[in-house]
């Protein structure tokens, strides 16, 4: 076997590792040719890769607001109507309160933002399959408190993605016992992952009031998960909002010229077979 068949082994064998290394890697995935996505394929969602892309949306358009609420003027929910105003939204900082959230979403359709028009907000299912439980414990077994992610691992979109896809740790083991380096020590594909707070779609009641005046939260801060007033904190909301769309995001088709990368791989490998029989 001469020098040529050699090397076209190595390299026949390094697109082999390549690929293989690409199949085997973690569920987060940047389609080829859309990079404002990420798809998860344990949920089978996308996510924008941005997240908080509300606030480079408002850094790029001084009328982003004007524009949101121009397509939701207001938001239905367990409540009632509520009528959006500029003051949902914290532009500065990217923050907003639920219902600024749940209009932002809606912008996002309208304009078909990376090609897709269901985005929504994360959601929040029962870890037990029934009821959420907003009791506060550290193991996972009920919805609130640290490490919801434990017993029910697709229950909590945003705990999955924390805790399971990028590796991120709460501020309490499943015992109870405070750890070291918890928050958003790992974005992984992400660009600019707040180590805060960020709104779910499922909404709660307020155990004081009775009425559902709250939403469930997850903050990245901390790793925990529970309801909070969907009006925020007054006019600085500690809240952010990630939108995901359901189903994963299918590649753009591969160039040409890749395609004849290929082909060409392909001729060599046949040349090299050739040289050896001869």
């Amino acid at each position: 076997m001469n020098f040529f068949s050699h090397r076209t082994m190595a390299l026949s064998i390094a697109v082999i590792v390549l690929l293989s290394a690409t199949a085997s890697q973690a569920a987060l995935i940047v389609p080829a040719g859309n990079s404002l996505v990420v798809n998860d394929t344990d949920l089978n969602v996308a996510w924008t890769q941005d997240a908080n892309l509300f606030r480079t949306q408002a850094a790029a358009n001084p009328n982003l607001v004007t524009s949101i609420i121009s397509v939701t003027p207001s938001v239905t929910d367990g409540l009632g109507t509520h009528t959006m105003v500029a003051g949902d939204f914290t532009t500065s900082t990217g923050a907003m309160n639920w219902y600024g959230a749940n209009a932002w979403v809606n912008y996002l359709n309208s304009i078909s933002y990376a090609g897709e028009t269901d985005w929504r907000l994360p959601i929040v299912s029962p870890v037990n399959g029934s009821s959420l439980n907003t009791i506060v414990s550290f193991d996972g077994t009920t919805d609130r408190g640290f490490n919801t992610a434990a017993v029910n691992g697709t229950a909590s979109e945003l705990a999955h993605l924390f805790y399971h896809e990028l590796g991120n740790l709460a501020q309490f083991n499943t015992a109870g016992g405070s750890q070291l380096g918890f928050g958003v020590t790992n974005a992984g594909p992400f660009a600019n992952l707040e180590n805060s707070g960020y709104w779910s779609g499922t909404e709660s009641t307020n155990p004081t009031t009775g009425t559902v005046s709250f939403a469930w939260l997850f903050a990245t801060a901390n790793g925990g998960q529970g309801p909070g007033p969907k009006t925020g904190q007054g006019s600085n909301f500690p809240y952010y909002g990630w939108a995901v769309s359901p189903g994963q995001v299918a590649p753009v088709p591969v160039p040409a010229a890749v395609y004849l990368f290929g082909s060409g791989l392909i001729g060599l490998a046949g040349l090299a077979r050739r040289r050896m029989n001869a």
